[in-house]
């Protein structure tokens, strides 16, 4: 069996991943971080390995990985387990659950929920960059609007749930549409599709994920050449990151086992 775990800023989603199929739960946060290790030895003594995505910039070392930023978490939590495990960024896990659910080898995945992530997946695999690439929630988008991780201007100071006051009932009533942040987000996707022109951008989180994909696309297509090819979907699962976290841990230590 293998673990599946999205650490979020409040609440922690958990899957356990056997024959295919998943399990899903919800923890929160602050009872993960008090004792990581000891929280899944609790549950889940018998999981055999463990993919864990989390909001933070990660660089990998020689010696595993390093944590660079994490923005939107309380801490940047110490991550030792006696159980084989790796460790990515949200979105990443994001992309490539997406990746491997929808069939695309090059894609761009991007989260909206309380921030905006995004992750890259190219030719079948991740693409990180020196730690921090897909992270198009700290792009400049102008302005003085202070983000949470400090910068000036960044889209993710602009849309998402920091950003917009009633987010959800704004989503329900279409409002959403009409917010200069919307637009933003349309012009940083199409910017993203320029620059590197994926198959298909997939749209997720608690908040992209109730997105209209038909109304991302007609404010994305003013702004993307008409040559270029590119699908938008949204993705409706609140455990994608968790679950792509598990494939992330299945394909990079068991296969290499095999």
């Amino acid at each position: 069996m293998i673990l599946g775990i999205d650490v979020g800023g409040t609440n922690t989603d958990v899957v356990l991943m056997a024959d295919g199929d998943f399990e899903v739960g919800t923890f929160r946060t602050s009872e993960i971080l008090a004792d990581f290790s000891g929280f899944i030895e609790k549950y889940w003594p018998d999981v055999s390995v463990v993919g864990i995505g989390i909001a933070a910039w990660i660089k990998l070392t020689p010696d595993g990985f390093q944590l660079i930023n994490a923005p939107n978490l309380p801490e940047i939590p110490g991550l030792t387990l006696s159980k084989p495990f790796v460790v990515d960024n949200d979105a990443n896990c994001f992309a490539y659950f997406a990746s491997k659910t929808l069939g695309y080898s090059d894609l761009l995945g991007v989260t909206v929920g309380t921030g905006i992530g995004g992750g890259v997946v190219a030719e079948g695999k991740v693409y990180r960059g020196c730690g921090a690439a897909g992270e198009i929630g700290h792009t400049y988008v102008g302005g003085e609007k202070v983000c949470v991780c400090g910068g000036k201007g960044h889209l993710e100071a602009y849309f998402g749930g920091w950003a917009i006051e009633n987010v959800e009932k704004k989503i329900k009533s279409g409002e959403i549409y009409e917010c200069e942040g919307f637009k933003l987000f349309c012009v940083s996707l199409a910017n993203a599709v320029m620059l590197l022109n994926p198959e298909a951008v997939v749209i997720g989180g608690r908040i992209g994920g109730r997105l209209d994909s038909s109304l991302i696309w007609e404010n994305v297509g003013k702004w993307v050449h008409s040559a270029i090819d590119v699908e938008i979907h949204t993705l409706r699962d609140d455990y994608a990151v968790a679950k792509g976290a598990a494939m992330l841990a299945r394909d990079t230590i068991l296969r290499s086992q095999s």
